[in-house]
């Protein structure tokens, strides 16, 4: 391995390679402990050699995995500062502090060969995503009765998500944040994994038993901002303007200040910490959080070096309004996109429905239909609540503007409702598309009280709002998650669902039914939705085919009595040919997603 460019710790056959970036000091050294002496006596550190780059580096013999370090940084003014490594891959703990008083430490990695199970990325058209919160995804109503999950204890819930289908989990982020119990979107150190989710070794062992499942991995990497209080970089050889080397002069952002993007080595920074994952973890696509808020043309020579080094992985922005720019000038594969889900919640509300859906259902600017990545359901954004209320002014918020979809519909005991979720994840695999689904949503978490469903990374006035499995295995929950593998199977089965094709042949706004066409070569599949509250039965209503002539016969009904609707509900044993009208005559049940495929 060349370490000229690399930064953190790496164990050699010489001892440990240590290499920092501290253009503002004086002098820089490295103590390390073994047990509970520094090696070479109290006090004593190995000194580091200056680039003309301003990193210094050096090899240190004798160095083991496991052992404590920390890097000692003389000023010119010659204040003498103990600093965590940079680009620690793990610290003692949670509680970080740049004072230097003992209570922390970086940890020497063990930077030997893993034995990784073989496995290939999906293609960019194959990811269908489930994304979830390490901390709270188990623990609660199952075997382990926890409060806080680790990443041994969610392996346990990885077949839960392969048996419905999905090719891949992303995992809200998982390096070291500040606080005891977070969402992840507060980093305190860059290059370390959660401490009370694990270890490097975890973490490692988790990527690969998703692996072994059949589960790629996507993490979710947070580039845009950190706080004064709680992230290792700041002021961090000295240097304070402006928060010092690594932020001075970066973009402001809506929580805080952002990093410094416009220097070489800050982009260098973040380039190693997101290879780490690619390389080191072995992870198959990451998720940047808010693009919007990093300076797209720097950002864009990270991941022109990503790309070219890893271009079978899935780089994913969250670039939120969705510009074809984050893809096409960004180079990123693909770009996440609200507006498949909010458009999707006004229809269901019976907002101009029809034209609701439509709205939504192409990839306009982009090459290709994966190049979007869409949640009719919601994400942890539109899903999680963590404000108790309007601290401006002074106001409860306890409406919850963000809850689980089914919530926000009517509630879990509102038959309605559940059609209409089931209705969203239908539609979501059907149309063209990268489908995500946010835990929970599989099974319609909610709360007894409806405007209480939103998902938490713990207990507010409200109740427990961590992921509930009495809830997953429940009746309703079984008939939602019978759905949504039942749809996903439909999507991996059909390859006219993952192709870059949609022709939209029928629009019914007087009664709230559309339809689209999806083909691959003789794979055609025929989409009807509607979004309205009427049935039609006997098979008496007529769907356009765009021209389609041949026979066709239901692959999914989203009101089939084994998923919370009725028997009968849809086509079963009924194969409509193309008339001459240029119909197919059909059954279509009120708040549903009827699927016919060509024969």
């Amino acid at each position: 391995m060349d370490l000229t460019d690399r930064i953190g710790c790496v164990l050699t056959a010489a001892g440990a390679f240590f290499r920092v970036w501290a253009p503002h000091a004086a002098a820089v050294s490295v103590a390390v402990q073994d047990g509970q002496e520094w090696v070479g006596g109290p006090g004593v550190t190995h000194a580091l050699k200056r680039a003309a780059d301003d990193y210094w580096s050096g090899t240190v013999p004798g160095v083991a995995p496991g052992q404590l370090y920390r890097f000692r940084i003389i000023t010119d003014g010659g204040v003498v500062l103990e600093r965590l490594d940079a680009a620690a891959r793990d610290v003692l703990s949670s509680e970080l502090t740049r004072t230097g008083d003992g209570r922390n430490a970086s940890i020497v990695p063990d930077s030997g060969p893993y034995p990784w199970a073989p496995f290939d990325p999906p293609r960019f058209e194959d990811f269908l995503i489930y994304q979830f919160h390490v901390g709270t995804f188990a623990g609660r109503g199952d075997q382990h009765e926890t409060d806080w999950a680790t990443f041994a204890e969610v392996e346990s819930k990885l077949g839960y998500v392969k048996e419905m289908g999905f090719t891949s989990v992303a995992p809200l982020p998982v390096q070291e944040y500040a606080m005891n119990r977070s969402w992840g979107y507060n980093p305190a150190t860059f290059f370390a994994p959660e401490s009370s989710y694990g270890s490097p070794a975890d973490l490692r062992h988790f990527v690969d038993a998703a692996h072994r499942s059949g589960l790629a991995v996507i993490f979710d990497v947070v580039y845009n901002h950190f706080g004064e209080d709680d992230n290792v970089l700041w002021a961090y050889d000295g240097y304070a303007t402006d928060g010092g080397i690594y932020v001075e002069g970066g973009q402001d952002t809506w929580w805080g200040p952002g990093p410094a993007w416009w220097k070489r080595e800050v982009q260098d920074y973040f380039h190693q910490n997101a290879r780490m994952y690619l390389e080191e973890y072995r992870a198959d696509g990451l998720r940047f959080d808010v693009t919007t808020q990093i300076n797209g043309e720097h950002l864009r020579i990270v991941v022109d070096r990503l790309r070219a080094e890893f271009p079978d992985r899935y780089l994913v922005a969250e670039h939120l309004p969705d510009d074809p720019w984050i893809v096409r000038d960004g180079r990123f594969a693909a770009t996440w996109t609200a507006r498949a889900h909010h458009e999707t919640q006004r229809a269901l509300a019976g907002q101009d429905p029809v034209d609701k859906v439509l709205g939504v259902l192409g990839w306009d600017g982009y090459d290709h239909a994966w190049n979007l990545v869409k949640y009719t359901l919601g994400s942890h954004d539109d899903i999680g609540d963590m404000n108790e209320g309007d601290a401006e002014g002074g106001r409860s918020n306890w409406d919850r503007r963000h809850r689980y979809l089914v919530d926000q519909l009517g509630g879990r005991d509102d038959p309605a409702a559940r059609a209409k979720c089931r209705l969203a994840w239908a539609l979501n695999v059907t149309m063209p598309g990268t489908p995500l689904l946010f835990m929970g949503s599989e099974c319609l978490q909610a709360a007894p009280h409806v405007g209480w469903g939103y998902w938490h990374d713990g207990t507010d006035r409200n109740g427990d709002h961590r992921f509930d499995w009495t809830i997953a295995g429940d009746s309703l929950g079984i008939q939602m998650r019978r759905l949504v593998g039942a749809a996903n199977a439909l999507r991996r089965a059909h390859p006219a669902l993952r192709a870059d094709s949609l022709d939209v042949t029928h629009e019914d706004r007087d009664n709230g039914v559309l339809a689209f066409v999806r083909e691959a070569g003789d794979d055609v599949v025929l989409v009807v939705v509607n979004v309205g509250g009427r049935t039609f039965r006997d098979h008496g209503y007529g769907v356009r085919t765009g021209g389609r002539t041949g026979r066709w016969t239901q692959a999914l009904c989203t009101q089939d009595g084994a998923f919370g609707g009725w028997d009968g509900a849809g086509n079963a044993y009924h194969q409509p040919w193309t008339q001459a009208d240029g119909m197919a005559y059909v059954n279509v049940p009120a708040w549903s997603v009827v699927v016919m495929r060509r024969i």
